[in-house]
């Protein structure tokens, strides 16, 4: 007698979350591209904001930026790639690493947008994505029951 077992399909909120994930990856794969070909925009910006800095201090600001850059939203991309994938397990660890790696997200954007004008377009559509995320996941009755019962 063959035994089959019945995995519980993705309430459409949790679905629509992981792909606003998904979204929200591609955007952070594209950042660190957009920070390295505009690298000399950052030098203007960092020398605009420190006038006393001399032409290396500059360099070295705007290197330091692409760098850290690449790695903080290198960083985040893989993190929302595993959410992408784990979200569909229903486990409830999925669900508040999702909430608190959007919305540490959020207040991260706020940092950015104080610190460079660069990406002033992007902060608040991510930001909204972002929020929508972690409303997806929480707030309808089938993302509740989906996580519930894991």
């Amino acid at each position: 007698m063959a035994t089959t077992t019945r995995t519980k399909t993705v309430p459409k909120p949790v679905q629509a979350a992981r792909a606003l994930l998904a979204l929200l990856g591609l955007s952070h794969l594209v950042i660190p591209v957009v920070l390295g070909l505009r690298e000399d925009a950052l030098r203007d910006q960092v020398a605009a904001q420190h006038p006393d800095f001399g032409a290396a201090e500059v360099a070295r600001s705007a290197d330091v930026a692409v760098v850290s850059g690449a790695v903080f939203h290198g960083l985040l991309l893989l993190l929302c790639l595993l959410l992408v994938v784990k979200l569909a397990s229903g486990r409830p660890w999925t669900r508040r690493l999702t909430t608190v790696s959007q919305l540490l997200s959020v207040v991260f954007g706020f940092f950015s947008w104080s610190s460079s004008p660069m990406f002033h377009a992007v902060i608040p559509v991510a930001a909204a994505a972002q929020l929508a995320v972690v409303v997806l996941v929480w707030a309808p009755r089938s993302s509740r029951d989906f996580f519930a019962k894991r």
